[in-house]
Parts: C-alpha cells; sequence; structure tokens
C-alpha cells in the first residue's frame, strides 16, 4: 500500500514538473494560458508608491518627489547637454537652428534642460509644458497669447511680427509638444502652423521642443516632423550604475545604514546560504538594482517609483529595502482588439482626456468611459489628472508588444 501512494506522489510530482516546463517553454514561444490573470499588484502599483511616500518622514518625503532634480542631485547628462550647447552656439552666431529632444517620460528632460540653461550665458528663457491637446486655431492662438502675454493675436503673421521685432532673444521651450495634434484628419493644423512660426522666427528665437520617441516617430512617419528640426537630442537610457547613482545621492549614504531584506524565496536559495554574512548585503544590493534597472528601463522616474515601494521601515536613520519582484506581463497578448487599439492611441498621444479619445475615436464619451474605466480599475491605466495614460509599470511591455503586431510603427 505505501509503494502505491509512494508511487502516486512521484507520479504527481512528475506531472508537476512536466507542466511547470511547457508553461516555462509557451512564454518562451509566445504561446499563453488563455487563464492568465491581469497582476491584483499591477493595479495597486502607483497606489502603493504614493503610500509609501506618504509614509516617509517628511526629510526622505522631500527627496523623493517626483519633479526635476535639483542641482545638487543631478547626474550624468553630459552628452545631451554637449549637444543642447553646441546648437547654442550656432544659433547666436545667426545660423538656422532648433532643436527637438526625444525622450521617454520621466526620463529626466526638465532637470537636462535646468542644468543646460545654468551653463549658457543668461538668455531670457520662456518655458511652458503642454498639459492639454492643441488642436484648433482657437486653442492655438490662446496659448500662444497666454505665453507671450501678447492681446488679441488672431494670426500666425501676427505672431511671426512680434517675436522677429523683439529687442533682446529669447529661448521658446515647449515640453510636451506632441500635445499639438489629434490623430484626426484636419488635427495637425496646430502642429503646422506651429512649424509655419518656427521658420520664421529662428533669428530672435532658439526653439526647443521635447517629444516621447513614439509620438516624434509617428509624427515623422505623417509630417516629416524631423525637416523642421535641425538637431534632434535624444535622450539616453540611464546605465544601471547612473540609476544606483542617483538613488543613493538623494540620502546621505555613507553615514545611512541601508539593510537589503531578502524574500522568502532568496533565503530558501542553497547559493545565498553559502554566502557569508559580509557578503550577503553586496549580493543583495547588487541583485536588487539590476532588477531595478530592468524594471525601469533605465528611466530613472520610474526607478523612483520601485525604490519607494521598496522601503519597509525607516528607523534611526537606517532604511530596510525589501525585494522587488517583476510582473508577470504575458497577461498583454490576450489583449482584445478594441483594448489594443485604445492603448495604441494613448501611446500616440501620450494619453487623452475622454473627450479627446471620443473625439478620434467616433463614439459617444458613455461608449468611451465604458471602455477605459474597466481598464483603469485593473491598473492598465492611470489619471493623475484628467488624462489616461499607460500604467508606467507596464507601458514599455505595452509599447513593445503593440509594435509587435504593426499597431505601431
Amino acid at each position: 500500500m505505501s509503494s502505491d501512494i509512494s508511487s502516486k506522489s512521484k507520479y504527481k510530482h512528475f506531472i508537476s514538473y512536466i507542466k511547470d516546463k511547457i508553461d516555462k517553454l509557451k512564454k518562451l514561444s509566445g504561446v499563453v494560458d488563455k487563464k492568465t490573470p491581469i497582476s491584483f499588484e499591477l493595479s495597486e502599483f502607483m497606489q502603493q508608491a504614493d503610500t509609501a511616500l506618504k509614509a516617509l518622514p517628511q526629510e526622505h518625503k522631500k527627496l523623493y518627489e517626483l519633479k526635476p532634480a535639483s542641482e545638487e542631485f543631478f547626474v550624468n547628462r553630459e552628452v545631451e547637454i554637449g549637444k543642447l550647447e553646441n546648437s547654442f552656439e550656432n544659433w547666436i552666431k545667426n545660423r538656422f537652428v532648433t532643436c527637438a529632444i526625444v525622450g521617454e517620460k520621466g526620463c529626466g528632460v526638465s532637470s537636462m534642460l535646468d542644468s543646460f540653461l545654468r551653463k549658457i550665458p543668461k538668455t531670457e528663457t520662456i518655458r511652458a509644458n503642454l498639459d492639454e491637446k492643441i488642436y484648433t486655431d482657437e486653442k492655438y492662438f490662446y496659448f500662444f497669447n497666454s505665453l507671450l502675454k501678447t492681446k488679441d493675436i488672431k494670426s500666425n503673421k501676427e505672431l511671426i511680427d512680434f517675436l522677429n521685432s523683439i529687442d533682446e532673444n529669447k529661448i521658446i521651450i515647449l515640453e510636451n509638444l506632441h500635445h499639438m495634434f489629434l490623430k484626426k484628419v484636419g488635427s495637425f493644423k496646430s502642429m503646422e502652423m506651429l512649424f509655419e512660426l518656427i521658420s520664421h522666427t529662428t533669428k530672435t528665437v532658439l526653439w526647443i521642443g521635447v517629444f516621447t520617441p513614439q509620438t516624434w516617430n509617428y509624427l515623422d512617419k505623417t509630417i516629416a516632423i524631423s525637416n523642421y528640426f535641425t538637431s534632434k537630442i535624444v535622450m539616453q537610457e540611464l546605465s544601471y550604475e547612473t540609476i544606483k547613482e542617483i538613488i543613493f545621492k538623494r540620502i546621505d549614504y555613507k553615514s545611512t545604514k541601508i539593510e537589503f531584506v531578502p524574500n522568502e524565496e532568496t533565503l530558501k536559495s542553497k547559493s545565498f546560504q553559502a554566502i557569508n554574512k559580509e557578503k550577503k548585503q553586496i549580493f543583495l544590493q547588487e541583485k536588487f538594482f539590476k532588477l531595478l534597472h530592468k524594471l525601469s528601463n533605465g528611466n530613472i522616474s520610474l526607478a523612483q517609483l520601485y525604490w519607494i515601494r521598496s522601503i519597509s521601515t525607516i528607523a534611526d536613520g537606517a532604511l530596510s529595502i525589501k525585494e522587488i519582484d517583476d510582473f508577470d506581463h504575458s497577461f498583454i497578448k490576450n489583449f482584445s482588439q478594441e483594448t489594443l487599439f485604445t492603448l495604441q492611441a494613448l501611446i500616440l498621444h501620450d494619453g487623452l482626456t475622454i473627450n479627446d479619445f471620443a473625439f478620434i475615436m467616433h463614439k459617444s464619451v458613455t461608449e468611451c468611459r465604458k471602455t477605459l474605466m474597466p481598464m483603469l480599475e485593473k491598473g492598465l491605466l492611470i489619471q493623475p489628472r484628467k488624462k489616461y495614460n499607460i500604467n508606467p509599470a507596464i507601458y514599455k511591455s505595452v509599447y513593445d508588444y503593440l509594435s509587435s503586431k504593426n499597431f505601431i510603427h
């Protein structure tokens, strides 16, 4: 009898082993079990980061707010700044110069621009961050009247004449410039008027526009945007070492004790158990930052979100950092066509309000709400303000999958 039980146990273990191997092969080959659920942790990702940030002592909370880094925390954008400085030097020599900066959200463009402006001779600078879509004449002229503090300018010629008549040359920086279009017939007019404005005012204005890689590629294929910028500066992915340096720079690393806490799986690992006590922390630190770099794709804002979520306790000036886990992104391959088209629209526009989404999808707001709200509740989307955006924890995986299926070229 005991022999039969032993045989059954071995058989079950063998079947479990084979099933596990098949599941791994399915993932490697792109075949996904239709029952793969969306991780609950994904829906809690931004909330957990926000809760963890609020729980930090005030002196730590200020260090990890997601805003442009101050000069003391700025790290490693010498190549990009050098290209901007070169463009500036050519511009002051009265050469035709316009700059496009292409970088992922949260990659540190604003901090890099701050550093650039500190390095060059003092020049009057106007900066704007486009928070909403500008795709009508009314919105276009309202934006520039507000930006330039002019009154009732209602034509591009008036804008051109005004900028060409200024006494002192200016730098005009427009971040999120991709918000000046919608993927719809006739909705590129604002962008085209801007190109006309730029091309006629380069002697008095150094124009710097900031785009995401996805919006830049789309606009280049549709309206050849690269023809209007003499310099394209691509923000490079930050290295493992740089991410680590930026994180540690925000704390007094030499005087702050940091303990990396292993999870249950690591504790049971024979390779971890074999390491002596002194080297365990080195091992855990390296493991943590390698995974952090992978999950963040070299994006400092996303890396900080993961870091904040990993802080388990702060006591007597010491930090306890728990291990982070990767999400299983295989559920993305189960998305419906409707979901994929929704994600495509959000990527190409860097987020949309429900009204703008309804406008480009030719649907009612009520219909669109039925599409967007379940995706928001599942954690696929976030809505920090009015716009719906893809959860940053899955953004890269979503983009890669859409590209593989030719939803994005």
